[in-house]
């Protein structure tokens, strides 16, 4: 609710995470480069399938049972529960690291620590944060990291996709055999997090977000043929209509500070997830250039809504695999670093945005003075110098084979330092909405009410008919727009006021005065971006009061006072 609690910047964070500067006596590792001997030495039993492979393979499903099997036998420090099943009944575990052991939602709160969920391979042809996080997990538990448990309690799934890991296809370079990008449905999990059709974002939700509520979640994946010169990029939850708060928190403070430890540490330059404009020299430096838009389709995104902190990181999809897990590895450690030392910094800052939105509805939106983004874009921060190769990755064989290599030569080298670029990552809002006291539901629509209450929303039933004054959209049209490379429904028409409405016994009410009032403002506002509407959720009720025919009433009923 921006314009309530509008965006405060740490400016000298801000120069900290705008100005990359390396050490002179620091070593920084290039292109595929990475440390001799950087993931340690193990018995062969507690080794990864890369680890064993050269680098050549990623794990199955199988395997990564059995890797994670392996662990529960040698450390007493682990719960295990199965997250969900899948359409062809495979399972998909979440491991519980926690010093004491801990087996529950209820005695992880009464801990007072800090919970962090760190997921991989949601497109199963991205495997590098899998390995990554399984080499963490094992480093945790029985290496040089058994210190992160001191104020953490982190949640691994390493295998999200677990249906996409198995189908199998060729690749060039390494790992020579790669999973999917979808799920056996057919369906991109990282678009699921508002409609929650899936089997797998419906149980991560159901099993971890809504029952563990992280207060850091990281999400691995993988780019394209990038022309930056960074190891990997962040980001965070760009939704103009999240919380500022936490969001704000990740990228002024966390970003800045992680950034220099993973320079200081491994050797790595990292930085913002982004893309150039394509010129020489670039003069864009923008998350829509590296497909991150500000709308909550993806888990990031939508989990921002819930006044959580949120990352999204991308490894260049040309460098080496080992490269690639060393860079999640080395991120995904400075994270947690960072977590476990101001853990209960960051609880406090998810904590007071709780507050500030119900706080913000008792105050303001039985008047109408409380309003929300529907909608939004990206603005400049400012200049930003950045690091970029001014040659394109060129795709040429191997000599004596017919695999594409995946690195050019020239990028194995240091990249360029390009001065005063416009940093186009600053979300706003464009179109905006008032946002209710609560919202009615008919009783015949139960299935939007299942859908918020899987996203944790709040939903009571009407023990007795109540008369309301608010407002009504009135829908003229019903469209399709292309936003965030999908085909959305969009409508046409406009709110009206409605001085006094009478709902009965069993229409379902949602109180915003709420934690995830944002959550229930963006799934259920009609022109939101890609809510519930966007998504054709609603398509079978509009047809059935015959949109196509004349104008129509929006079925969700906006409410701003209670009459009696």
């Amino acid at each position: 609710m921006n314009k309530t609690f509008p965006r405060v910047i740490a400016v000298a964070a801000l120069l900290a995470l705008l100005v990359p500067h390396v050490p002179a006596a620091q070593k920084i590792y290039w292109g595929d480069s990475v440390p001799p001997g950087w993931n340690g030495k193990w018995p062969a039993k507690y080794l990864t399938v890369p680890e064993r492979t050269d680098f050549e393979r990623t794990a199955s499903s199988t395997e990564v049972l059995e890797f994670i099997d392996t662990m529960r036998w040698a450390s007493d420090k682990m719960y295990v529960f199965n997250m969900f099943t899948t359409t062809l009944r495979r399972t998909c575990p979440a491991v519980v690291l926690a010093n004491p052991r801990v087996t529950s939602p209820d005695e992880a709160a009464k801990s007072g620590k800090t919970v962090v969920y760190l997921q991989g391979n949601i497109h199963a042809y991205e495997p590098e944060a899998k390995e990554a996080l399984m080499m963490l997990l094992r480093d945790i538990l029985l290496g040089k990291r058994k210190g992160l448990l001191d104020n953490l309690i982190i949640i691994v799934c390493p295998n999200f996709n677990v249906d996409g890991t198995d189908t199998l296809s060729l690749s060039e370079g390494t790992p020579h055999l790669l999973g999917s990008a979808v799920n056996a449905q057919n369906i991109n999990l990282n678009r699921d997090a508002i409609r929650l059709e899936t089997a797998e974002v419906a149980g991560l939700y159901r099993t971890v977000f809504n029952r563990w509520d992280p207060t850091l979640i990281y999400d691995g994946h993988l780019m394209g043929r990038v022309q930056h010169g960074y190891a990997i990029g962040y980001a965070t939850c760009t939704v103009p209509a999240s919380h500022p708060g936490p969001r704000n928190y990740v990228f002024d403070k966390l970003f800045p500070a992680v950034r220099e430890a993973t320079r200081k540490n491994y050797g790595l330059e990292v930085f913002t997830h982004c893309e150039t404009d394509g010129k020489w020299p670039p003069t864009v430096w923008s998350h829509e250039k590296a497909m991150w838009t500000n709308e909550a389709k993806f888990v990031a995104n939508a989990y921002g809504l819930r006044n959580r902190m949120t990352i999204l990181a991308e490894t260049p999809g040309h460098e080496s695999f080992e490269r690639r897990i060393y860079a999640h590895y080395a991120l995904i450690t400075g994270v947690l670093e960072y977590a476990n030392a101001h853990g209960k910094e960051m609880q406090e800052v998810c904590r007071a945005a709780d507050r500030d939105v119900v706080e913000a509805v008792k105050a303001k939106a039985e008047t109408g003075e409380l309003r929300n983004f529907v909608a939004g874009t990206y603005e400049s921060y400012g200049k930003v110098d950045i690091l970029v190769y001014k040659e394109r990755n060129v795709s040429t064989l191997i000599p004596g084979t017919s695999v594409r290599a995946r690195i050019a030569p020239h990028m194995l080298r240091a990249p360029e330092l390009v001065r005063g670029v416009e940093f186009l990552c600053k979300p706003v809002g464009t179109a905006e909405a008032l946002v209710p006291r609560g919202y009615l539901i008919p009783a015949e629509l139960d299935f939007i009410a299942e859908k918020l209450r899987a996203q944790n929303v709040k939903v009571e039933v009407l023990a007795k008919p109540v008369k309301v004054s608010g407002e009504e959209f009135v829908i003229d049209k019903v469209g399709q727009g292309r936003s965030g490379g999908y085909n959305m429904i969009k409508l046409d028409g406009g709110f009206a006021p409605s001085p006094v409405r009478e709902f009965p016994a069993g229409t379902f009410r949602v109180d915003m005065a709420q934690s995830l009032a944002n959550v229930a403002f963006y799934c259920l506002e009609p022109q939101a971006a890609d809510g519930f509407v966007g998504w054709g959720i609603f398509d079978a009720t509009f047809k059935s009061l015959g949109v196509d025919k004349r104008s129509v009433v929006y079925p969700i009923y906006k409410y701003f006072k209670v009459l009696e």
